[in-house]
């Protein structure tokens, strides 16, 4: 199977050396041409060029095992798996480089975190597939291993409050200048526990999206409260972040009740999101 495999090696080199190319040129430098479309390009490229490195690391794992480990030409085979992979780094590169292309062009979400840690748990197992080569360990070794991986990926995505620090991201650009990350706070679900990150855009220059705000969290203070009061819990069934979201709201309850009328609030709440979209 040597024979097979190198081919197969030369043929995998070839193709990424061209579509590197290709990605360097058009997307690296970003200078992005009239009518680029952010979704197709860096979202879903992103997605396409993760399944790629995935794919690269079963193609490896493949290769380098069981009777062609012992095969004396494997000194070339593994010369050539040493260029295909430093190859897969920058598509890595790449991939990270597309995400952080939409991010920038219109804030973070949920999904993009996903997306960052899909890749980097994708990153992470090729890695181990290169020591798997050089350690001459078994398929076992390595599929425990990439489970590892895999297993602390998902817990840092449960374990981290996401969006927080999603919103808190989104927030700071706002703040800082830059309204486009608005659109994920009017058109994305907001978790109880993220609702405080909002309340600084209740000082934004921007009154499109100070009072598309003021409206939202009026709306939520209204729900949270009403729970509260016809869901009494258990201390030991108390969820932290709702509470302390309450606790903020109520603080900054004078503010929010600017807007005195369910009309007044969805009128702002349509302004709010009739304005965002032009960034989605």
């Amino acid at each position: 199977m040597f024979g097979p495999f190198r081919n197969t090696l030369v043929t995998l080199i070839s193709l990424f050396v061209v579509y590197l190319i290709f990605e360097f040129c058009t997307l690296w430098f970003r200078n992005f041409p009239a009518g680029f479309h952010y979704s197709g390009y860096a979202h879903e490229g992103a997605a396409w060029l993760t399944v790629a490195l995935g794919l690269a690391t079963l193609t490896l794992s493949l290769i380098f095992r069981g009777s062609m480990m012992n095969d004396p030409r494997i000194a070339s085979l593994k010369k050539l798996a040493w260029v295909w992979s430093a190859l897969n780094f920058l598509l890595a590169a790449s991939v990270y480089n597309r995400l952080l292309i939409y991010v920038d062009f219109n804030g973070m979400t949920r999904m993009r975190v996903v997306g960052f840690l899909g890749t980097s748990a994708v990153v992470g197992g090729f890695i181990l597939v290169l020591f798997k080569i050089m350690q001459r360990q078994r398929f076992i070794w390595l599929i425990r291993r990439q489970l590892w991986v895999l297993a602390f990926a998902v817990y840092l995505y449960l374990t981290v409050p996401v969006d927080m620090l999603v919103h808190q991201y989104n927030v700071n650009r706002i703040l800082a200048g830059s309204p486009a990350p608005c659109v994920q706070i009017s058109e994305h679900p907001i978790t109880d526990d993220a609702l405080p990150q909002l309340l600084p855009l209740l000082e934004s220059d921007n009154q499109t999206i100070r009072e598309g705000i003021r409206a939202m969290l009026r709306n939520r203070l209204i729900r949270l409260k009403s729970e509260a009061d016809q869901n009494p819990q258990h201390w030991t069934a108390t969820q932290f972040g709702k509470s302390h979201a309450l606790q903020e709201l109520q603080a900054a309850e004078a503010s929010l009740q600017q807007i005195s009328s369910y009309d007044k609030a969805s009128s702002a709440l349509q302004s709010f999101h009739d304005y965002a979209m032009q960034w989605w």
